[in-house]
């Protein structure tokens, strides 16, 4: 996976390079260097979890048409978690601090922010590996209830650390 940050920093130009050197001003690029990574990051998060979702829509009608309908609570309540997820990170804030506000936003905290939202790649995977069991589980009602339920468990815990992100940004 691409450090959207270090591929920023290794782009500048030399222009970029002499004014970072001014007092005042390294501070300022750097955070402007970890918001633009933060945001690229989020938005190839969105898009991976877009396509999961396509591919959980396609094996959920999968689902119905081998009657498994009994199921079909526990699948959408993934659906609508996984959806909420999504719009979390796409709607996230990026870390701004105007000079006037009262909770400031420190690169530390910028940092850890993008550190979060890296560490979301590995719900990326996780789930992947949950929609290859569940198109190998359809069909089967005992494997079915096991990998659904590994499913909702992902869901819930990346919303979980999508919410201790917001958390770090108000300084909590």
């Amino acid at each position: 996976m691409t450090d959207f940050y270090q591929k920023i920093t290794n782009v500048q130009g030399t222009l970029e390079d002499v004014v970072r050197r001014i007092p005042g001003f390294r501070g300022y690029f750097e955070r402007q260097d970890r918001r633009a990574a933060d945001r690229l990051l989020r938005e190839h998060l969105v898009r991976v979890f877009e396509e999961q979702l396509g591919e959980f829509s396609r094996l959920q009608q999968q689902l119905v048409a081998m009657g498994g309908l009994t199921h079909m609570e526990r699948v959408q309540a993934i659906d609508t978690q996984l959806r909420t997820f999504i719009d979390r990170i796409r709607t996230a804030p990026q870390g701004y601090a105007g000079v006037f506000d009262s909770v400031k936003i420190t690169p530390d905290s910028l940092a850890s922010v993008y550190a979060f939202d890296n560490a979301l790649l590995a719900y990326q995977d996780q789930f992947s590996a949950g929609l290859q069991e569940l198109a190998g589980a359809i069909g089967s009602a005992e494997a079915l209830a096991g990998v659904l339920e590994q499913l909702e468990s992902i869901v819930r815990e990346a919303n979980n650390a999508f919410r201790r992100r917001v958390e770090t940004l108000q300084g909590l």
